[in-house]
């Protein structure tokens, strides 16, 4: 088992707070490590303890070692719970990321070969509704590449994640990053061909009486940069209905996909819906489109960019948009 080695001196850098110089003399196993890691992330010596499938006082025990250890407290013990110290916030960003990239590399080596591997992370609705139904052809195109795909939409964090690359939806505009664009993004109105057969825009009127507005609830990211129902009715000077049923949803591609089900009408997103709209799913109401203010980009530290199969995957997305 990895432990640290004796009469290390370790300085812990933290965030508003002076720095920290501990001299460990005795060793910290790495299960002390994790239990503190737990008990972190639930606030609760109890809690952890049923995680980890032992006895509070046991847990108690490792903690108040730790402490002693390092010569500083790590946790503010309430009646309920526990909250932690600058030092042990500190001590929890780092361990945190340690223990994740220590079960993330288990789990790969598992599974190892002799491939290269790509970890890139996507918008979730993007990932679903574009990137997913063209992997085929990127395995054709390259086999000797593995592919790890994580929905996220908040921007990766490169510094506490071994991740390549993400697909945001954004400025572009990120401290640290190196980005490109790849796509802007136009949204119109759709919904299943069973509920519009008209082709005029007059007709909408009509459809936001008698149909259910689908709304995608945008995240604090990527709100300033979409188009909403209200950005779009407003553009078109259409009033809202006075009686007007709605349904709301997380992600894009769950008011799409509820629009295909004939639930009512959404705004599609061209990249997200243009497949349904040319396999008859669904259909584009109104010829007029609205850009939004944000753009899809690939962003990445530099490190990424120098590598070629990092810059084959950035080739291979501006094709295929």
């Amino acid at each position: 088992m990895a432990c640290l080695k004796p009469n290390l001196k370790v300085i812990i850098p933290q965030t508003n707070v002076s720095k920290i110089h501990i001299t460990m003399t005795n060793q910290v196993p790495l299960s002390t490590i994790h239990t503190f890691t737990i008990v972190a992330k639930e606030s609760s010596f109890s809690r952890a303890a049923e995680i980890l499938h032992i006895t509070p006082s046991a847990v108690s025990h490792q903690m108040r070692q730790l402490e002693q250890q390092m010569n500083v407290g790590l946790f503010i013990r309430r009646s309920k719970g526990v909250d932690l110290t600058p030092a042990g916030k500190t001590l929890y960003l780092h361990a945190s990321s340690g223990i994740k990239d220590i079960q993330h590399g288990l789990q790969q080596s598992r599974f190892s070969s002799q491939k290269q591997k790509l970890t890139i992370a996507v918008i979730p609705s993007l990932a679903d509704l574009w990137l997913l139904p063209k992997l085929t052809e990127y395995k054709k195109e390259f086999p000797d590449i593995e592919l790890e795909i994580i929905a996220q939409d908040q921007l990766v964090d490169f510094t506490t994640n071994q991740i390549d690359g993400h697909i945001h939806f954004g400025s572009g505009l990120y401290k640290g990053l190196e980005t490109e664009l790849l796509a802007h993004e136009f949204v119109y109105p759709v919904c299943h061909p069973d509920i519009f057969k008209g082709d005029t825009i007059e007709d909408m009127t009509v459809l936001l009486h008698s149909n259910t507005l689908l709304h995608y609830n945008a995240g604090i990211e990527d709100e300033p940069g979409g188009v909403s129902w209200a950005d779009w009715l407003k553009h078109h000077q259409l009033e809202v209905p006075e009686h007007l049923q709605q349904m709301w949803f997380s992600h894009v591609a769950m008011s799409v996909n509820a629009a295909k089900r004939q639930l009512g009408i959404t705004l599609g997103w061209h990249h997200m819906v243009k497949n349904d709209i040319e396999s008859g799913n669904l259909v584009q109401i109104s010829e007029t489109r609205l850009q939004t203010k944000f753009s899809y980009y690939l962003a990445a530290p530099s490190a990424s960019w120098q590598q070629q199969k990092f810059a084959n995957f950035f080739n291979w997305l501006k094709s295929q948009f």
